[in-house]
């Protein structure tokens, strides 16, 4: 049995996602709503929701306000929020979760089994939501750290820290100064997406590479990345290549 609360300011997007929540994910039997801080707050006490649904803007409170007023919490956090690049991308550096208003239906039920499948394994998200409060409070983009969660512990780096990331099946290496390695389990394609707008280079269909670490550009396509690694650069991305180093 799963358990959430919805906490929204305007009803017609509680009404929405809680219909969306009984049509399409079974797994979660029981929802509560709030419409207001303090009554999220009290609701979480008395309730100890597993999942939190919670909207990023809303009068008086944010939802911020809320997980900063609360001392400990263990409950999973998808932020609901309107389009803002910004906030969203602050989101995903800190691993954490959200969902765009309107909520779609198939990115709902993505959300949850994510939920399910980490549940077991991932670290609390108070330690996570910490980093996106340091992250969305600099201002700045590329100040931003990164959250690597796995079973174990939860890395936060600075994007010149990492050297190069590498697809391994559905798990991604990232390389690090001080030849550190991280294996995470998101795919070399969410970190692509995740990096856009940071200079990070899709050199092959498995290496994404900084180019503050190449070090040398070879006439058969192989990088050499500063920790002494060589990175194979697909045909079709030489050009791209040359034409991004050109400009470094």
């Amino acid at each position: 049995m799963i358990k959430a609360l919805i906490v929204d300011d305007e009803q017609s997007s509680i009404d929405l996602l809680q219909w969306l929540l009984g049509q399409y994910c079974p797994d979660i039997t029981a929802v509560r709503t709030a419409r207001s801080v303090p009554d999220a707050i009290n609701i979480i006490h008395s309730f100890q929701p597993d999942i939190v649904f919670l909207d990023i803007q809303m009068p008086h409170q944010s939802g911020f306000d809320l997980l900063t007023t609360i001392d400990n919490w263990n409950f999973e956090v998808i932020f609901t929020t309107a389009y803002n690049e910004f906030a969203i991308q602050a989101i995903r550096f800190s691993a954490l979760d959200y969902l765009l208003k309107p909520v779609d239906e198939a990115e709902l039920k993505k959300a949850v089994e994510r939920y399910k499948a980490k549940r077991i394994y991932a670290p609390a998200g108070q330690i996570l939501f910490r980093n996106f409060i340091q992250n969305i409070s600099q201002g700045n983009r590329e100040k931003f750290k990164l959250a690597l969660a796995d079973a174990t512990e939860v890395k936060y780096v600075q994007l010149d820290e990492i050297i190069r990331l590498q697809a391994e099946s559905n798990y991604t290496h990232i390389f690090l100064k001080d030849n550190k390695l991280f294996v995470s389990a998101k795919t070399l394609k969410e970190y692509d997406e995740m990096l856009q707008g940071h200079r990070f280079l899709r050199v092959h269909k498995s290496h994404l590479v900084n180019p503050d670490h190449i070090e040398a550009y070879d006439r058969q396509g192989i990088l050499l990345m500063s920790d002494g690694s060589k990175v194979e650069v697909a045909r079709r991305k030489k050009e791209f290549l040359q034409h991004s180093l050109s400009g470094k």
